[in-house]
């Protein structure tokens, strides 16, 4: 079997029950047919304000990566170092995270037991664990935070769970396995995803909210999908997969939902970036830059691999921040003028100055993935 960069594998069992506040979800069989009913378009949720301190929580892959299978919690009060405050426990799995865009719940996805976790990031307490599709993956918030998203690497259909109950809202059948998420907040009824798990045509998609209509996007080999920082462009990376490295990105107009073009960085294996709608409240003021984590370096000495600088417009690397193995998911704290990014392999967060580009910290956390931040009084 191929394993997936992202960690695609069968986990096996032995996960914890559903909480008793959690409401199972129907199996695919059992999921009625999709609500088409026109969708809101509200404005996006105001961005919060900078708080004093910044909680970050970090995903400690299970004991089937060599993690804990826990949620780590680290604190930074202003420019302090951060520091490990909590470690939550979450089934055997947690892997990816999203944060509502209002603040008020981080989701957990663990792969082995088929659930979320939702946990209150004031308290600390986990309010709900529902069970979901097989495998699940991609999470994403809707804008107004009324609404998570769940993807399954396993299931033809995407989950919708209604922020608040945690009850399992009518599903959107889209006929093929998903991998991950993106979404314009401008733009809050068109849903992309990813088809990496399934060999079929048109591995990009935007599900339509309001008509139920999916548009497959003329293009293959896609892993993750994510707008530019002034969502002007969606970018895709390629492969996805741990022994089949690519340094290929397409890029499409977000708008006609077709491929501009096509640019390489030789020497690299791009991977995920700062995406918003699920990496954390707070995103860089400037635009011009997009971070793209990057699983190996070779061009001019460098070996290992990095968090690249990329100026978007220009389609070039200004920057490379070199960081350990197999670097996953970013998320930014607006105090301390900080990105942190996880690399799995190595098990740390690295804390990266966005002003130096420098590593001016490493936090260790086992086997970390997906990683969010919310900023606190």
């Amino acid at each position: 079997m191929v394993t997936a960069a992202c960690g695609f594998a069968d986990p096996g069992a032995g996960a914890p029950p559903p909480l008793p506040s959690a409401e199972p979800a129907a199996l695919a069989s059992e999921q009625p047919a999709p609500v088409t009913t026109a969708v809101a378009s509200p404005a996006p949720t105001a961005e919060p304000q900078p708080y004093s301190r910044i909680r970050v929580f970090v995903a400690a892959e299970g004991p089937y990566s060599g993690g804990t299978g826990e949620l780590y919690v680290l604190e930074s009060s202003g420019r302090s170092e951060f520091s490990v405050v909590a470690k939550l426990p979450m089934g055997g799995w947690p892997h990816n995270i999203a944060v509502s865009p209002d603040g008020k719940w981080v989701a957990v996805a663990d792969r082995s037991s088929d659930q979320v976790g939702i946990v209150d990031p004031v308290t600390l307490k986990e309010v709900a664990r529902v069970k979901v599709g097989k495998q699940p993956h991609g999470l994403l918030w809707q804008p107004d935070s009324s609404v998570l998203y769940v993807g399954a690497e396993r299931e033809n259909f995407i989950t919708r769970l209604e922020a608040g109950t945690w009850k399992t809202l009518p599903p959107l059948q889209v006929g093929v396995k998903q991998h991950t998420f993106a979404m314009d907040p401008a733009r809050p009824n068109e849903l992309w995803f990813t088809v990496t798990m399934d060999n079929v045509p048109d591995h990009l998609r935007v599900y339509d909210l309001t008509t139920g209509k999916i548009t497959q996007i003329r293009t293959t080999d896609v892993h993750d999908a994510y707008f530019t920082p002034d969502m002007s462009e969606v970018w895709s990376s390629s492969s996805g997969f741990l022994d089949k490295p690519s340094d290929r990105m397409v890029i499409y107009d977000p708008i006609e939902k077709t491929v501009k073009g096509e640019v390489r960085f030789p020497g690299h294996y791009p991977f995920h970036t700062l995406k918003p709608l699920q990496d954390g409240l707070y995103y860089p003021k400037d635009t011009s830059i997009m971070l793209l984590s990057n699983h190996y370096s070779t061009e001019k000495g460098r070996n290992g691999a990095s968090l690249l600088w990329v100026d978007w417009k220009a389609r070039k690397i200004v920057d490379e921040t070199p960081v350990g193995i197999q670097p996953f998911h970013t998320t930014y704290d607006p105090v301390g003028e900080r990105v942190l990014l996880t690399s799995n392999v190595d098990g740390m967060v690295n804390v990266i100055d966005w002003n130096t580009h420098k590593i001016i910290q490493k936090v260790a956390v086992p086997k970390p993935h997906g990683i969010v931040s919310v900023g606190l009084p």
